[in-house]
């Protein structure tokens, strides 16, 4: 009775650690960080290329916040403050967003090693990927009025902020190799 009443205690006890693991772990937050960093570097991109094509500087943030104001932010030329806040932080979210999905995808699922340049090179392919499925995918079903961005432009945005992404994420996570535990079967 009393091995009975103490494996149920334990069997308890692991119920209870397991259902208060962290929501977010340093793989979540380091993916989160590395981008919105990874999102203000590809702005920033993005802004000296419209300026060396010449066009609109605000083009890019206002276009994005269509998803929120509709074609009225895209009503005003030049900056234009609410469309121009709506749409970089609409953009920054999803930075941040794609950013955690890098960290589960290279660190968990793929369990990537994050040194001799790995996490870049995973990086600049995953920033190749989020174009493809985003320019012929995603963009013409839900916001045509995006597309409007000059393609190789946004390609070249795209591959920026995946390498500053996989270059963050790796100075983020101290440790080359994530090892997880893994419980062996007890030994009868």
């Amino acid at each position: 009775m009393s091995t009975q009443l103490r494996i149920d205690r334990s069997a308890t006890a692991q119920v209870v650690r397991v259902s208060a693991a962290p929501l977010l772990t340093k793989i979540e937050v380091s993916g989160a960080i590395a981008g919105l960093v990874g999102g203000v570097t590809m702005a920033v991109v993005g802004a000296i290329l419209a300026i060396a094509m010449g066009a609109d500087l605000w083009k890019a943030p206002k276009l994005i916040a269509t998803f929120v104001l509709g074609l009225s932010a895209t009503a005003g030329t030049g900056f234009v403050a609410l469309p121009v806040i709506i749409g970089s932080l609409i953009h920054l979210a999803l930075s941040a967003l794609f950013g955690v999905l890098y960290g589960v995808l290279s660190c968990r699922i793929w369990k990537m090693p994050l040194d001799y340049g790995a996490p870049v090179v995973f990086g600049f392919v995953y920033g190749l990927a989020i174009w493809l499925v985003a320019y012929f995918v995603v963009l013409p079903i839900v916001n045509p009025l995006l597309l409007e961005i000059y393609a190789p432009s946004f390609l070249i945005q795209n591959m920026v902020y995946g390498m500053i992404l996989g270059m963050t994420y790796a100075a983020f996570r101290s440790a080359p190799y994530i090892h997880f535990e893994t419980r062996s079967p007890a030994k009868a």
